[in-house]
């Protein structure tokens, strides 16, 4: 035996053998056993109870009997139940310091000593084979029967309700006959921290399965977009701890980076609550299908429910909630309603209150959700509060307020993202404030890319040249209306005409000129494949200027509007009528733009306030421009009589126009002058030529 035992486990020799012989002589084993042939394929198990010799004796010329066979392990089970077995080494002293903690009889105690030696010694596994596959039945008067207790007290212990199962320690397999460590199964790495000998402090050993959480970085006024949903669960969980209530779950939800765990964090610290986290990944825990992470919860609960005002947070549990409720991933397969049951137990039999975290919850079934008591969003927090995180996280780093109050346009930038960005970054000893600022830029818009949004951080918001009102060609009086917008900035203003006329730059205008935030949302940014998420999508889209009391720019709004008399699905119908109604409860300023007038919907264009046309510049305005862009580049100014005319000659040309050949100078290696401004504008209306060309190509061949 004790060749065949690690080292580690020789303490456990005389409990092995006892519990051996008990599963060959008293569960009558043997009887399974091939004597006729010598005991070969049984020298392992043998040997397990001292009787290797009978190999060498027995063989197939000279087999013994069943019946000798039978006397034989009688007289060695007669020695050992004679003999006095001490019940001691580590793993029964962690034992006892666990039993402490989770309030385990001497029975469940004795049933997770077995369960985990059977799966640590091989020796022990073998011959517990020799009882074949067994019914739930089976385990049962097995375990009676080699642990020498009454079969009631194993029932109850191994039962559904039994602190075993609840804990998720120990649980009984059995829907189907299987052999008997099968049937046993423990929870993920219990076994190590039952057999640990380095006397580490029973709470160390659980470290991984659940820990105390990190201290929070945010203070509650940097979650004042949600100042309500956060008040509201800060009051309701002080209460829950007050009084000692038992079933209290809080699920929080939102996209990745949007601050959900710092934020309970942050409750917690506000509460002056202990937090414990259950582990995700990196701690062994976890498996395909997060069972252990269920485990590792219920453990949590039970270890820590004598420890007043403690919190438990399980993050990250996507893969907990399901809305097919398969509950196989948890080895039980039951109806519908009994996995719906079994959640429902899960969240109503809590003793300590859980904030439960998830980036999605469309997969969990909507009774599930019912089941928490308090279900909050946790969107990417508004402009001004991204500066003020950005601010605290980067408050050791060199950058500059304006280029804060540019970064933090981008609707994406999480706090998660901030963080991490600051991390990085703060570890590269940059020097100068430039570098540390394009390299904080270089971190997020690589991980936005990755996460598929626009890697653009500020969506083009500097244009190439400068903005004139007086360089447009609009069918109203734009003066007037940004003064009558200054004194009330509100309204549905829709404007139309040709790509480059400056429509969206004048939304960006509007709101340069009343200091107030704009979000700009595109057709990529809300159209989504699955069924009601487009519309989703549009409501959230004026929630968030809502809650931002922002100004909000819809670009290429004939995506949304198109005629629904021509409708040919029912969700362009649906799309068109989730903006109209979006639109009318809106009580900010709203625009849109598009370059389709003519596919809008007729009966929505009556919604807006203002339809504004922008057309090709004017002669004279183009002068103007063509004056200001080389003024902007420090290039020479233009001698009239030799430009004026030339510039005004040019047709249907847009500010856009001036702008691309503006950027298309960065790559000509020279300064932007009068000759390549003039040569660029050439060029571009060339390519509307031929665009134009190729559309009338198409519709002659329609």
């Amino acid at each position: 035996m004790n060749k065949k035992l690690p080292e580690l486990l020789e303490q456990y020799e005389d409990i092995v053998i006892l519990w051996s012989l008990r599963v060959l002589y008293n569960l009558k084993g043997y009887m399974r056993m091939d004597t006729e042939y010598g005991l070969y394929g049984h020298d392992r198990a043998l040997s397990v109870v001292g009787l290797e010799h009978l190999i060498d004796k027995h063989d197939d010329e000279n087999p013994i009997s069943k019946k000798k066979f039978r006397k034989i392990l009688k007289a060695q089970s007669d020695l050992y139940e004679k003999k006095t077995i001490a019940y001691e080494g580590m793993l029964f002293r962690n034992l006892t310091e666990l039993g402490k903690l989770v309030e385990l009889s001497e029975t469940e105690k004795k049933l997770l000593a077995f369960g985990t030696l059977i799966h640590a010694i091989k020796d022990l596994t073998e011959v517990c084979g020799v009882l074949g596959d067994l019914t739930a039945r089976g385990v049962v008067n097995s375990l009676s029967i080699i642990l020498d207790i009454d079969p009631a007290s194993i029932r109850q212990a191994l039962s559904k309700e039994g602190l075993l199962n609840r804990t998720g320690l120990m649980r009984l397999d059995c829907n189907y006959p299987d052999e008997l460590d099968d049937q046993l199964e423990l929870l993920d790495e219990i076994t190590d921290v039952l057999l640990d000998d380095e006397e580490l402090d029973i709470m160390q050993s659980l470290r991984r399965f659940f820990k105390v959480a990190r201290n929070a970085s945010l203070a509650p006024d940097d979650f004042s977009h949600v100042q309500k949903d956060y008040g509201l669960v800060h009051d309701y969980l002080k209460a829950a701890s007050d009084k000692r209530l038992k079933g209290v779950n809080i699920l929080i939800y939102g996209p990745p980076g949007t601050g959900k765990t710092e934020m309970v964090r942050t409750l917690a610290k506000d509460l002056g609550c202990p937090l414990y986290e259950v582990n995700n990944t990196g701690e062994g825990v976890v498996d395909e299908y997060d069972k252990a992470r269920v485990d590792s919860y219920q453990l949590c609960q039970q270890v820590l429910k004598r420890t007043p005002d403690t919190l438990i947070l399980f993050d990250e549990i996507e893969d907990v909630f399901l809305r097919d409720g398969s509950m196989e991933r948890f080895g039980i397969r039951t109806s519908s309603d009994t996995k719906k049951g079994w959640f429902n137990q899960l969240l109503e039999e809590n003793t300590l209150p859980a904030i439960w975290v998830s980036n999605v919850i469309y997969h969990i079934d909507e009774a599930i959700i019912r089941r928490f008591d308090y279900v909050m969003e946790l969107k990417t927090p508004p402009r001004q509060t991204r500066i003020k995180i950005f601010r605290e996280y980067a408050k050791s780093m060199d950058v500059s307020e304006k280029w804060l109050q540019k970064i933090a346009t981008n609707e994406y930038l999480a706090p998660g993202l901030i963080s991490r960005a600051v991390k990085v970054v703060s570890e590269l000893n940059l020097k100068t404030q430039s570098d540390v600022e394009s390299n904080l830029e270089q971190v997020i818009s690589n991980t936005l890319g990755a996460m598929g949004y626009d890697k653009d951080l500020t969506k083009g918001v500097q244009s190439p040249i400068t903005y004139r009102l007086d360089a447009l060609n609009p069918d109203y009086d734009l003066v007037t209306l940004q003064e009558a917008l200054k004194q009330h900035p509100k309204g549905r203003i829709c404007l139309y005409g040709q790509p480059g006329t400056g429509k969206s730059e004048f939304a960006r205008h509007i709101a340069e000129t009343l200091d107030v935030p704009l979000i700009i949302k595109r057709a990529s940014d809300l159209l989504d494949p699955y069924v009601g998420m487009t519309e989703r999508h549009l409501r959230e889209m004026f929630e968030q200027a809502n809650e931002e009391e922002s100004i909000l720019l819809l670009d290429e709004a004939d995506s949304f509007l198109q005629d629904r008399t021509r409708a040919r699905e029912s969700w362009q119908v649906t799309q068109v009528n989730e903006l109209l109604t979006q639109m009318e409860q809106f009580d900010g300023l709203f625009f849109c733009s598009t370059n389709l007038m003519e596919q809008l919907d007729q009966a929505s264009l009556r919604r807006f306030d203002l339809k504004i046309k922008f057309d090709f510049i004017k002669p004279d305005q183009l002068w103007g421009l063509f004056r200001q862009v080389l003024e902007d580049y420090k290039a020479d100014a233009p001698d009239e009589k030799t430009w004026m005319k030339q510039v005004m000659s040019l047709e249907n040309l847009t500010p856009g126009d001036f702008a691309t050949v503006a950027r298309q100078s960065r790559f000509s290696g020279k300064p932007l002058d009068a000759d390549s401004l003039l040569e660029g504008l050439k060029r571009e209306l060339k390519f509307k030529a031929y665009g134009a060309y190729k559309n009338m190509g198409f519709i002659n061949n329609n």
